[in-house]
């Protein structure tokens, strides 16, 4: 699925952003992102951002770079208004998304050329891909971040550790602390 155009907001009452999208195919999907998805987009955003700068050997310092990029811009460029669409192929109810995953897919008969996804599950047993490239990976990061802000969440996005090494959710790492130290305790 090719992305068109992206909006969101924050809504109080729900707590959670209203993220609307619309498709060449001139489709329009209505989606609530809970602070914890929220998060973990944003996370996958910045993985994803700093991937495409590590693959370019003509960038030396790619961290200082992504983490410059990263930063909302204060004026911002233009807007341009949200068109939404008639066509509602998951309703005009927003559904809610319950996970959100990376990977990649690779384009028929090029076998080497492989393409970000985000892939989206969804409340009502249901999945999107969203087929990513640079520019939308941007859009979207930034789009969370202003979501980020006007929600009050204070989630932040930490830049991968190593070169070609994904930083592991909180989840993973208290993982490895507890199979490392036994004494480690965690309450559920």
């Amino acid at each position: 699925m090719n992305i068109r155009q992206l909006n969101a907001s924050y809504v109080v009452e729900e707590d959670r952003v209203l993220l609307r999208f619309t498709t060449l195919r001139n489709e329009e999907y209505r989606l609530w992102l809970t602070r914890a998805v929220m998060g973990s987009m944003m996370q996958l955003a910045a993985n994803l951002l700093a991937r495409s700068v590590q693959r370019d050997p003509g960038v030396p310092q790619a961290s200082a770079m992504l983490a410059s990029k990263q930063s909302v811009p204060q004026g911002g460029a233009p807007l341009t208004r949200f068109e939404g669409s008639a066509q509602l192929p998951l309703g005009a109810e927003p559904v809610l998304v319950k996970l959100v995953q990376a990977s990649s897919v690779t384009d028929q008969g090029f076998s080497e050329v492989r393409h970000p996804v985000l892939l989206l599950q969804l409340a009502r047993s249901q999945s999107l891909k969203l087929r990513l490239n640079e520019d939308l990976t941007r859009k979207l990061q930034l789009l969370m971040q202003r979501m980020n802000q006007v929600a009050a969440w204070d989630l932040r996005a930490t830049l991968p550790e190593k070169t070609g090494q994904l930083v592991r959710t909180e989840a993973e790492k208290l993982a490895l602390l507890v199979e490392d130290d036994p004494q480690i305790k965690v309450l559920h």
